[in-house]
């Protein structure tokens, strides 16, 4: 087995996108998952070079909950990520509970 090194500077450079997916805009919510499951360096070039506000938002709310180490923003991020509380009533009509 042969293996080869490369140098640094010939090395590929990585390029981490800098937009979150048209597929993935459809709300703050759509975005704020679509990042949450990105490398970190994807959501600081998001923050860093994208041009659209929602998109920045959110990774302005990943950025703030990991660097700060903010239990607030945690929280925050994570009711966003697995969605607001259900009223028992919106569950049994979905057939999601049983009484």
């Amino acid at each position: 087995m042969t293996a080869e090194i490369v140098p640094i500077d010939r090395a590929p450079a990585r390029r981490w996108k800098s937009e979150v997916p048209k597929e993935h805009r459809a709300s703050l919510d759509t975005r704020l998952r679509w990042l949450w499951n990105q490398r970190f360096g994807t959501v600081q070039t998001v923050y860093m070079e994208s041009t659209d506000l929602l998109d920045k938002t959110a990774a302005t709310l990943i950025l703030q909950a990991i660097m700060a180490r903010d239990l607030r923003s945690i929280q925050q991020l994570f009711q966003r990520l697995e969605g607001g509380a259900s009223q028992d009533e919106e569950l049994v009509e979905d057939g999601t509970m049983r009484i």
